[in-house]
């Protein structure tokens, strides 16, 4: 099962999103989460700046990594050290805080079920 927002975490992304963008916190070559922008317009705009480069006789060497589920990986502590110098305090980053605090899973296949691990990140 992949994760869902509750409409809660919804309305709260979406403030924490303007808030950034209101406070111009956000480069702009940031396009995940933001209206209009996606990996396609992020995919366009590498591309419009290599072909800018090479008519200008630039050479143009590019190295890809796979960051694919890097925000999985973000330990809890260290993702609120991030919102807490962004100046999102007081009762947002209490509730974010206590929402990422002793949170724990399971897996469960064909009935069969492993035991409550913590989740760190």
């Amino acid at each position: 099962m992949t994760s869902q927002c509750s409409k809660l975490e919804c309305i709260i992304r979406d403030v924490i999103v303007q808030y950034l963008e209101a406070n111009q916190l956000l480069k702009d070559s940031q396009h995940g989460f933001r209206t209009g922008r996606s990996c396609l317009t992020n995919i366009l705009v590498l591309l419009d700046k290599i072909t800018e480069w090479e008519d200008q006789g630039e050479v143009v060497d590019i190295v890809f990594l796979d960051f694919a589920k890097a925000f999985d990986k973000v330990p809890h502590q260290r993702l609120l050290l991030k919102v807490a110098s962004l100046g999102i305090g007081d009762k947002l980053f209490d509730w974010i805080s206590n929402w990422l605090r002793n949170r724990t899973q399971r897996v469960c296949i064909n009935g069969i079920v492993s035991i409550w691990k913590l989740v760190l990140s």
